[in-house]
């Protein structure tokens, strides 16, 4: 039973069809973790106990009649951890705001849907910053979201509490969202791979389902159970018109370390203008030999980005669109907000009153022709996801951010992430490369030309057998 809450998806299915696990069995394992550690980790916001467990029991009966060649729903009986963010039929949907408090979800958010389509069962909810606008989790509403691998430190943001989740082997799999970082630094905290879609490749919401910096996906423990859940929430949605048909349908069984023999793959220490701890530094050293090992030939580039562009351009974006729309959903009135939400608005607010979306957008032109250009004659780039190393769980990063080359004016800068958003077709693997001097992962990020997913998900599973990805030491 000790090892029920670190199975993969793959491996619960399995389990599930050879009646070894019932899903009932699994769901109650989980539930009883959650309330054995969640006291400490807080990472979930709400439990559907009952309606979980009679979908779960509903999935025990359909596997009692089955044989081993009856088709079944791909996902049938696997419980879902659901990000708050993502609605969640019939629940609440507050976004951890106290200016939605009382608002209920009409429908289940479209991600959620598809994952539900496909015999999955939610049976948690997940704690986010406030609008999501933070790469820490802390609500006044729900508290503080704690990393399982040191409790001292944030799980990141905004889909913390799914990656906490997931860490800390509350279940298999959980939903997660990425317009800045979202689900690669949660990924990056908590030892886990976290795909970045191409924009257009999943399905989201009105209005942010135009934000092009945008998506939504999962988080999970292997890149198999990555790649698995990516064949089932990808494709054209009636409800986002912006959705695309995938190209193919993703492996789920790669290769290994093998599967990067012959492959030429760029590598960027710093992006060109950012600050990188030296334990992140360390990690990316490590995942390098280990790929050069496999026979991989890795080349050391100059990606001359600057910092000034990135947040120029991501800052003034954030600011036409994510700001006005916090502005409008608290009625004008900031103060309504959380401190680190109302300074969000603000800071990008300036951005977007001084550079317009016109201006921002031939800012982002610039950034994507610089990446794409730094990628030619690679089938993939490698830099790290976050160039510091680990944030506090208690600390609202409110004033600039000390740094050893000196202040950033916004926390947000001590991430990688962002200028792969601004590339928004790019497919974007976060993967863990070792662990820092706090105990929290370091992690980097395999960067794919447009569209190109299936070599990302290559190289992650290589890396993935080379260099076992952490457990949290959460008993």
């Amino acid at each position: 039973m000790s090892e029920l809450h670190h199975m993969s998806v793959l491996d619960v299915i399995a389990a599930f069809r050879s009646r070894e696990l019932s899903p009932v069995e699994y769901l109650t394992h989980l539930t009883s973790r959650i309330a054995a550690h969640d006291g400490e980790i807080n990472a979930v916001m709400d439990v559907m106990d009952e309606p979980a467990r009679q979908a779960a029991q509903a999935a025990a009966e359909v596997y009692a009649r089955a044989d081993a060649d009856t088709p079944l729903p791909a996902l049938l009986g696997v419980p879902l951890l659901v990000k708050e963010q993502h609605n969640v039929a019939g629940c609440s949907a507050t976004r951890g705001s106290r200016v939605l408090a009382g608002q209920t979800a009409p429908a289940d958010h479209p991600v959620v849907a598809r994952l539900r389509e496909a015999g999955a069962v939610p049976f948690a909810r997940t704690t986010t910053p406030e609008f999501s606008c933070a790469t820490f989790t802390q609500t006044a509403a729900w508290g503080t979201t704690r990393n399982p691998f040191n409790p001292d430190c944030t799980p990141g943001g905004s889909s913390g509490g799914s990656g906490a989740a997931v860490a800390a082997g509350y279940g298999p799999l959980a939903t997660a969202s990425d317009i800045a970082g979202s689900t690669r630094i949660p990924a990056a905290f908590g030892g886990l791979p976290g795909f970045k879609t191409p924009y257009g490749r999943t399905p989201g919401v009105v209005p942010l389902n135009t934000d092009w910096y945008r998506g939504d996906h999962v988080l999970a423990r292997t890149v198999a159970d990555t790649a698995y859940a990516t064949n089932i929430i990808v494709g054209p949605h009636a409800g986002d018109h912006a959705t695309i048909a995938p190209a193919h349908v993703l492996p789920t069984a790669f290769a290994g370390a093998a599967g990067v023999a012959g492959m030429r793959i760029a590598v960027s220490r710093d992006l060109g203008c950012y600050d990188v701890d030296p334990e992140v530094a360390a990690g990316l050293n490590t995942v390098v030999a280990a790929l050069r090992g496999a026979g991989a030939e890795l080349v050391e580039i100059d990606l001359a980005l600057s910092l000034a562009d990135v947040t120029d351009a991501s800052s003034a974006h954030y600011g036409h669109l994510i700001a006005q729309n916090m502005t409008r959903m608290c009625g004008g009135d900031l103060d309504l907000l959380e401190p680190y939400s109302k300074r969000f608005v603000e800071y990008t607010r300036d951005f977007a009153e001084r550079i317009s979306l016109l201006e921002a957008a031939d800012l982002e032109t610039k950034v994507q022709a610089q990446i794409a250009d730094a990628m030619a004659g690679f089938d993939a780039l490698l830099t790290p996801t976050s160039a510091i190393g680990a944030l506090e769980a208690d600390n609202a990063y409110l004033e600039a951010l000390e740094r050893p080359a000196g202040p950033l004016d916004f926390y947000w800068q001590a991430h990688m992430t962002i200028p792969f958003n601004i590339a928004n077709r790019c497919p974007v693997m976060a993967v863990p490369s070792g662990i820092g001097p706090t105990g929290v992962p370091t992690s980097v990020q395999i960067v794919g030309h447009p569209f190109a997913d299936d070599s990302v998900f290559t190289i992650a599973a290589a890396v993935e057998e080379l260099l076992p990805f952490p457990r949290s030491p959460l008993m």
